[in-house]
Formats: C-alpha cells, structure tokens, sequence
C-alpha cells in the first residue's frame, strides 16, 4: 500500500535550513497477470505548498524483486503528474533484466507543478506477473534557486509513434508558444527513446538516427539522443543484452533529458514555433510493405512480439521557461489588474501562451457589500488587447461578460497585457466594499478547442463613497501607501479639499517614471488608487524600492514605497 502524506524533516544544527522528504510511493506492487493490470499506480500526495522556496528538488526511484522474483525484461516506465487538465512526465527509466537497482532525477525544473496535492501517475510497461516493487520519494532542498519561477508547457508528447511506416504517417504537429518579457531562460526539455528491432538497421531501439528540432522554421538543434555507454551502466551486471548501446536508454538506467536552448533563437516577449522532424527512413521489413518478402529483404516481414517488433518512439516534451516574476502554467490566465476607486473601473488582465478565439467569464459579486439606492451596473468593455484585435467585450447586469471577434477581428495573438477596462455605473450607490473575482472562464483556440486556465486571487474593493453629500476633507493630503512593503499590491490614498488636477505617478530611484496611475481632474473627496506594480506596458517591476509622487495643483508630495517578491 501506498504511504503518501509521509514527511520526514532532517533538521542541521549547523545549516540554516531543512531538507524535507515526501514518500510519494512505497513498494507499490506494479505487474500484469493472475491478479490483473497492476501496470500503472495512480495516487493523490502531499507535496509542500510553498515549492518556490526550494532551490532543488530530487526525485529518487528505486525497484526491487517481489516475491517470485524480478521482471527478467527491460522495460520503459516513466513517472507523471496530473496538472490543469493534462499528464506531464517528469521522469523516465528502463527496467534492468531482473535485478533490483535505483536512481536519482532532478525534477527541479517542475516545481511549480509539484506543490500542494498532486495525482501522482507511476507506469511499467511490464506483461508478466512478478514484475516490480517500486518506491519514489522526492527530496526538497531549501533555499533560493537560481531563477524565481518556472513555467512548465507541454509540447510533443506521444506513447507511440510508428516509425518508417507510410500507411502510418508521422505527423508531429507544430506547436506555437509564447515567451513571456520577463523570460531569463528558456528551453525544449525533451525525452525520446527507441523501441523495436528486427527491422531495416534494426530500429528503433537499435538504430542511430538524428532528428531536427526547428525553432521559426529554421533547424536549431540536431537532436542526438543515442547512449554509446550501456556497458558501463552502473545497474550491472544485469541479465540479458544490457550492454547494447540503444536509442535514448540502456536498460536499468534512468533517461536523461536533454535541455535545448531557445533564447539564442528568439527572444522574450515573442512568439516561438517548434517543430520535431524525424530523420527520414523507410522499414522495408514492415508487415505493410508489399514488397517485403521473408528470408530474402528480411529475416521475417510479420511482427511476432520477440525478435521482430514495429519500431516506434516514445517521446515526451516540455517548454521550460524561467522567469522573473510568477506566470501561469495555463494556456489562459485571467485576473483583475487593476482597481481604480477614483475612475470606478477594473482592468481585466489576460496572459495567454496559444492564440484566443473566444472567450467567456463572469465577475463574481457575491462578496461584494452594496449601499444605496442605486443597483450595481457595468459597461461594456474598452481598449486593450480586445479592443486592438477588433473584439467587443459585452457584459450584462450579472457579471457575465463575453468576448468575440467581430468582422475582421483576428484572434487574440499570444501575449500578455489589460485585456479590456470595465465601467462601473455607481449612481446612487454610496457604499461599495468587499472582494471580486473571476469565475466560470470559458476559452476557446483553433476550431473551438476547449483551453486550459487559471484565474488571479480576488481583488478587494476599499470603501468606497460616492456620496456627495459627505464629508469633505479640510486639506489636501497624500497618504502613506498600505501595504507598505507590499505585494502582490498596495493602495494610495489621498484627501482632496477641493476640486483640482491631480497627476500620481510611480518613479525609480533613478528617476524613471515607471506608471501614471491618475492624470486627470478629480472632484474633493477621500480618494484611492491601487497599484500592482505594474509599468505603463502592464509588465510586472522588480522588487525594490519606489517613489509615489503626487500633485494636485501647488500641491506636491512624495512617499516611498517598497515591493517586495
């Protein structure tokens, strides 16, 4: 039986920080045969919330012999967690010819998926009944890594691709993704290895072949993933053929990914397109070739499950991408950017990595505490990304809003920045308070396909007061910002005795304006703004320390604000 939920804490009197280990599996029985398909063990485990405070995380699996003895075969088995609607695999093995052995893989690169509870997928291609008794535990290390956040996007991922075959074509899509501007690093993580033999060259398992990965249609990497080194495979001496150089494994090793660069090929704040491309070959000793003819063009033309087996590849990929700031792993993230009391209006962020052809959500405002006469009431949609690709963004008294492309509007390309900019009518309303969020998204790609997403964390209303008839202040006023220091946001507010232009703009130390978040003339009266830390382009600043400078007529003052991340 599984015994997830285990942590063990190592506490070093001499280190300021802890290691932390989840059990992730223990000795889970994984086999085929009298008892049933035990080939796959799915289970759900605790992993350590905050995994962006850990500078590595290691993923030990080790198989031992059940009782009846080791699988005597080699087989492919790979590890996956389930995350937003999609298996990822973070790390692959061969079985060893029946003897027991373990590994160590870095998974660090996956740590924004491996955080609170995760489906946890553990697979052995096994087909006999002894099979293996397998054990995962992952090891966290704390401390502060070399990026701060890590995207992780699947890109090609297939279990079996026919190889050689033209009555069964590849066909490897390409994939667009979009890098986003605060990108320090980024890169295809790829495993690909080969299967079959008995073949023309005897692929795939045993067969060198190099294959061109594409980066904008032009060819960036060679990719060559042939082991030459089976022989000095430290899971040995094995039974059977374990030295063998194979097609991307030796038998009783883990898979090592290979890491292939992006940046030196397009830069942050673009669209990328991949392409995988097989080197060309023809299997001549397929059971579907015609002209296959036994004991003369091969040994034999009929697979038979032993010596002749249809070669394949068994490839998985991700796009990694580091960053500066946190990003969704979602092909859509929605969230309320900005909340201008002064202004009565939210601005709708949208950070999408694929191209947006409709989409739908709703403002939830069940949180939302309403005084007054007046009824809560919004306007359609302005400006920002929908607006420049020719979309209307309706909404309706309930908070459903809706965005679609209208004549020659094109989809919503791949990109980040403020969607569209709500109004709020708050006639007659003297009090507003309370928290908004966004649910019930809708988004749709390419011919309707249904969207991955993510939405932010509510955004809280300050008291708000649109009564004329309140109190005004006695003076102008500019207020220290709170949260201070903040994040992800903190609120200035201001008094105004009367009715006056006021510009509040955020600067640098340098003395670089970094965002205006009011320009305009404003009525007396207890005001506020919010800011994200967000600049004009509506791209995320780095921590540091900020001046808030306001003006309203002769009026001039200065507070300093810090953002912490």
């Amino acid at each position: 039986m599984i015994k997830y939920l285990s942590i063990i804490y190592f506490l070093f009197s001499s280190i300021s920080f802890s290691d932390t280990t989840i059990v992730a599996l223990d000795q889970v029985h994984h086999s085929f045969g009298g008892v049933g398909n035990n080939r796959t063990s799915t289970n759900e485990i605790q992993f350590p919330n905050g995994s962006t405070d850990y500078s590595s995380i290691t993923m030990r699996v080790n198989l031992e012999c059940p009782t009846g003895g080791c699988d005597p075969w080699d087989r492919k088995a790979k590890i996956s967690v389930y995350h937003i609607d999609q298996w990822i695999e973070i790390g692959r093995y061969v079985t060893p010819y029946g003897v027991e052995c373990g590994w160590e893989i870095d998974v660090t690169d996956y740590r924004s998926i491996l955080r609170g509870e995760v489906i946890l997928k553990s697979f052995i291609d096994t087909w006999v009944q002894p099979g293996w008794l397998v054990s995962v535990e992952f090891d966290f290390v704390e401390g502060q890594g070399q990026y701060p956040f890590t995207v992780v996007r699947n890109l090609w991922n297939y279990d079996r691709l026919v190889y050689g075959d033209p009555t069964i074509p590849v066909d490897i899509s390409t994939i667009q993704e979009y890098l986003p501007n605060d990108t320090e690093e980024a890169y295809i993580r790829i495993t690909t290895t080969g299967h079959g033999q008995g073949n023309t060259e005897n692929a795939a398992e045993f067969s060198d072949k190099r294959h061109d990965i594409l980066i904008n249609g032009e060819v960036s990497h060679v990719h060559n993933f042939w082991r030459p080194d089976c022989e000095f495979n430290d899971c040995s001496p094995q039974n059977g053929t374990w030295q063998y150089d194979r097609a991307g494994f030796c038998p009783g090793d883990k898979v090592d990914a290979q890491n292939l660069s992006i940046l030196d090929f397009s830069l942050p704040g673009n669209t990328v397109e991949f392409d995988y491309v097989l080197e060309d070959y023809f299997n001549q000793c397929s059971p579907n070739n015609p002209s296959c003819v036994n004991g003369v063009t091969c040994t034999s033309c009929a697979y038979n499950n032993t010596g002749h087996t249809e070669p394949f590849y068994y490839i998985g990929s991700q796009l990694i991408i580091h960053t500066t700031n946190k990003h969704s792993n979602a092909d859509v993230y929605l969230s309320i950017s900005d909340q201008d009391t002064s202004m009565s209006s939210v601005d709708i962020y949208l950070e999408n990595y694929v191209s947006v052809y409709g989409l739908s959500f709703k403002l939830d405002l069940s949180q939302l505490e309403i005084q007054g006469d007046g009824n809560l009431s919004f306007e359609d949609g302005i400006s920002g990304r929908a607006e420049e690709s020719n979309w209307t963004v309706s909404i309706n008294g309930e908070g459903l809003i809706v965005a679609l492309a209208q004549g020659s509007g094109e989809p919503i390309q791949p990109g980040e920045g403020i969607l569209t900019r709500i109004q709020l009518n708050l006639e007659n309303i003297s009090i507003l308070s309370g928290s908004l969020k966004i649910i019930d998204v809708e988004a749709s790609g390419y011919f309707g396909r249904q969207l991955s997403f993510e939405t932010g964390e509510p955004t809280t209303f300050e008291l708000l007061n649109t009564n004329e008839e309140l109190i005004i202040p006695t003076k102008i006023m500019l207020h220290n910002a709170y949260p201070n220091p903040f994040n992800p946001y903190t609120t200035i507010s201001y008094d105004m005795s009367e009715d006056n232009f006021v510009n509040l703009t955020i600067f640098d130390l340098a003395g670089k304006k970094i965002k205006t978040l009011l320009n305009e003339s404003m009525v007396a009266g207890f005001r506020s703004v919010r800011w994200r830390g967000l600049d004009e382009q509506y791209q995320p600043v780095s921590t540091g320390v900020y001046l808030c400078v306001f003006q309203a007529g002769n009026f001039r003052e200065t507070k300093k604000i810090i953002l912490l991340k």
